[in-house]
């Protein structure tokens, strides 16, 4: 690992080009990736136990509206579709009991998805099933959104929101998770009108109704959401090209307030959304000026008042992109950005106690796009950025040990079809991360360990998707 080099917060005025270098990740070094959204005006101057086929089948699910399912065992590919009457409800399989371990020895045995050595409802559950999920909301434009779950053993329970969505987002919560997304409806009134949902741990079969993010809640990027403590925050492109951001609290949402920009009596706007990435009491909020230069708000509370934004030391930045972030265990803010001047990935961090940034560091010389980030850290502290090839339609990743500690990026999968920039989400049950994406309008999942993706398997029933997916791991029973 290399020391941390720390500069003072400055404005890194220049950058160079770099000669392009022949790769199975891109072709070309783009000059001009991406083609922003115009803006009026400018906020800133310048895992496997073998086992038998499912023989029991269960549908669970409170009558609200109806709905298709189709489900699909992970390991042996069967499919089954029905009918029943719920938002969301679906039909899962369930495996048969093979030869048992005794749960609670610390030895993964046959019937046993995970044994963690105790009886805890953690990670494991106290009956050596698997006690976290991922979940999983996309797009499928005018057609009802994707709701999906899967849980090492099971496997996918695959269903639909009552609401058509474009682009989403997903945060964890204490009693579960919550979504959010932009409508995609064929109605012109109700285009990219914001709607939010919540999946509980104690129902997990069903994901609540949809319903509109307040009056005048429409957005042309994003959104983005935050989670800390029992409240979460939201983060949106206004139709105005400004930032707005909300929060929700007890299953209600505040009106909606203007992110600042330099000065508070500001309003920040750009050509893209702002990411949000909250630690354990604060929330920070960041995002491309028109100018090209990355800034940054925070607020050190969920109702706490949004600081004046600064700007971030990274050179030019491919403004129409929103950058990737998250908050370290350590409190520090990380940034993952892609470079103006030759589509690389960089990442610079934020340290907080000393309020100083790190020297940018480039990922690798490889890892090229023109596409939006997926970032995460791993539960043993690690990194992954995945993101989509810069000149084809594969999907590529790379791991890493810190913010300037990076392995060479690998291949997680090369598509034929016209594929979708991808998701990450922490690892479940023997998992560091897990990865999804939308080829061809079907969703794949790929789960990496190490440096290791495992060969990416199509979600059943998971197709006619036209967004990049949203996932997050949740915690079941509780």
């Amino acid at each position: 690992m290399h020391p941390a080099r720390v500069l003072p917060v400055v404005v890194l005025l220049s950058v160079s080009c770099t000669d392009e270098q022949p790769s199975g990740f891109t072709a070309t070094t783009p000059a001009g990736t991406t083609a922003p959204l115009t803006n009026p005006q400018s906020s800133f101057p310048d895992a496997t136990d073998s086992v038998d086929s499912p023989t029991t089948t269960t549908t669970t699910g409170e009558p609200i509206t109806t709905t298709s399912t189709a489900t699909t065992d992970a390991l042996t590919g069967t499919t089954s579709t029905s009918t029943s009457t719920s938002t969301t409800s679906t039909t899962s399989t369930t495996e048969p009991e093979t030869t048992a371990g005794v749960c609670g020895d610390g030895v993964v045995d046959g019937g046993e998805v995970c044994d963690d050595g105790d009886a805890d409802d953690d990670a494991c559950l106290g009956d050596c099933t698997s006690g976290q999920a991922l979940l999983v909301l996309a797009g499928a434009g005018t057609a009802p959104a994707l709701a999906a779950r899967y849980v090492p053993g099971p496997g996918w329970s695959v269903g639909e929101l009552d609401v058509d969505l474009g682009e989403t987002a997903l945060v964890a919560t204490h009693l579960g998770a919550l979504g959010a997304g932009r409508r995609a409806t064929a109605d012109v009134d109700a285009e990219n009108e914001l709607f939010w949902t919540t999946w509980s741990k104690g129902q997990p079969d069903d994901w609540a109704p949809a319903q509109p993010i307040g009056a005048f809640g429409f957005g042309i990027d994003g959104p983005a959401l935050a989670a800390v403590a029992e409240t979460v925050t939201l983060g949106f492109l206004g139709t105005d090209f400004k930032h707005y951001t909300a929060l929700w609290t007890d299953g209600t949402w505040v009106p909606f307030g203007p992110l600042p920009a330099g000065m508070p009596q500001i309003q920040a706007f750009g050509p893209s959304a702002a990411v949000l990435a909250s630690g354990t009491a604060e929330t920070y909020a960041a995002y491309a000026g028109d100018n090209g230069k990355i800034f940054y708000s925070s607020k050190s509370s969920p109702g706490g008042a949004w600081q004046p934004s600064m700007q971030a030391p990274p050179p030019l930045v491919v403004s129409g992109l929103t950058p990737a972030a998250l908050v370290d265990a350590e409190g520090d803010l990380l940034l993952a950005y892609v470079r103006a001047a030759d589509g690389k990935i960089a990442v610079v961090k934020l340290l907080t106690p000393q309020n100083a940034w790190t020297v940018e560091t480039v990922v690798d010389d490889l890892a090229i796009t023109a596409s939006e980030l997926a970032f995460v850290a791993t539960d043993d502290g690690a990194y992954y950025i995945a993101w989509k090839g810069y000149d084809d339609d594969g999907v590529y990743a790379v791991r890493g040990l810190d913010h300037d500690d990076w392995g060479a990026p690998f291949t997680v999968a090369e598509p034929a079809t016209a594929t979708l920039p991808p998701a990450l989400a922490r690892g479940i049950v023997g998992a560091d991360a897990e990865l999804l994406y939308v080829t061809g309008g079907a969703l794949q999942h790929a789960r990496l360990t190490g440096e290791d993706p495992s060969p990416p398997t199509p979600v059943p029933g998971a197709t006619g998707l036209e967004a990049r997916p949203a996932a997050v791991r949740v915690q079941l029973g509780g």
